[in-house]
């Protein structure tokens, strides 16, 4: 887009006459547009093509302003980024009808050998994820072992954890959610849910679960540090370790995972340079925490696809 300094300067070369000194204002202007790109290399600016990025909303907020920024930078690329749950993103990716597929768990809990080997895992930050309960509830801490029983149904009145008495009333995400898949992993630890156990809700999505924990009493549920908001919510400590970015790098609070991207191995141009763009300084070194993340430098332990957690 011309400036009004360019104009003037175009106009005042018109009447100069010269057409070549008009010519290299054009390419001037190229270069100035190139310079100022947020783009992940140089040759980004020339990417053209299609995107489509299905699965955890647990950090679709995440992705959505990087998708934004790199956008503005490569035009010709359009991203579309849609929710779903984990599952969703991971099918899609697997049957081709996304070039990105977002999720909260490793892919290999969820599809075949054979269809992990043709994707890659792209981890692109870290999410810690927590408990909570609607503003009225006076519960500030529970342990482990009571969130076992609650989200199984053996513990049903908040009186039994040291609350006022009341119903527990249980939101949980649907089938299918990394969300809920991470959290039953480090709460029930394999222990199986009784058929008769049936929660308030089962929502498909972090901003539904938000709205109905605010809006029904007594309710608890769980999301990602990313969707925290005390105007809104409370979130609980588990075993006296409050849901922070700094108890999750250093190990001691136990719920998170890894927010993965996963591409096809023979993924096109424009997918590949989106990828480079999430892992590049402008997006690890400031919008990853800006959007309630926590970047994968800090942490001081890693955890394999088989839940395992060590120091690294």
């Amino acid at each position: 887009m011309l400036t009004f300094d360019s104009l003037s300067r175009r106009q005042f070369l018109g009447l100069l006459g010269s057409a070549a000194a008009v010519a290299g204002l054009g390419l001037a202007g190229c270069g100035s547009t190139s310079e100022e790109a947020p783009a992940a290399d140089s040759g980004a600016a020339s990417l053209t093509g299609s995107i489509v990025c299905s699965g955890a909303t647990s950090f679709q907020p995440l992705v959505e302003a990087a998708a934004n920024k790199f956008m503005d930078a490569n035009p010709d690329v359009s991203i579309s980024i849609t929710g779903g749950g984990s599952g969703q993103g991971l099918s899609d990716i697997k049957d081709g009808t996304a070039q990105i597929g977002r999720s909260d768990v490793f892919a290999e809990t969820k599809l075949e050998a054979a269809d992990v080997e043709k994707l890659v895992d792209n981890q692109v930050a870290i999410v810690g994820m927590g408990p909570i309960v609607n503003s009225g509830v006076d519960v500030d801490d529970l342990t482990v072992d009571q969130l076992k029983g609650i989200f199984t149904g053996a513990i049903t009145d908040w009186g039994e954890v040291g609350g006022t008495a009341g119903t527990i009333q249980v939101i949980n995400r649907k089938a299918g959610s990394g969300t809920r898949a991470t959290f039953e992993d480090a709460v029930l630890a394999g222990e199986t849910v009784p058929d008769s156990f049936r929660p308030v809700a089962e929502e498909d999505s972090s901003g539904t679960v938000v709205a109905k924990v605010s809006q029904t009493q007594g309710a608890i549920s769980y999301l990602a540090f990313s969707y925290y908001d005390e105007s809104k919510f409370k979130a609980l400590s588990v075993d006296g370790v409050a849901p922070t970015a700094a108890n999750v790098e250093s190990g001691d609070f136990k719920i998170w995972s890894y927010e993965h991207m996963y591409t096809s191995v023979d993924a096109d141009d424009a997918t590949k340079a989106f990828i480079e763009y999430m892992l590049s300084d402008e997006v690890q070194g400031s919008l990853v925490e800006d959007e309630g993340f926590i970047p994968l430098t800090g942490m001081e332990v890693q955890k394999d696809a088989e839940g395992k957690v060590s120091k690294k």
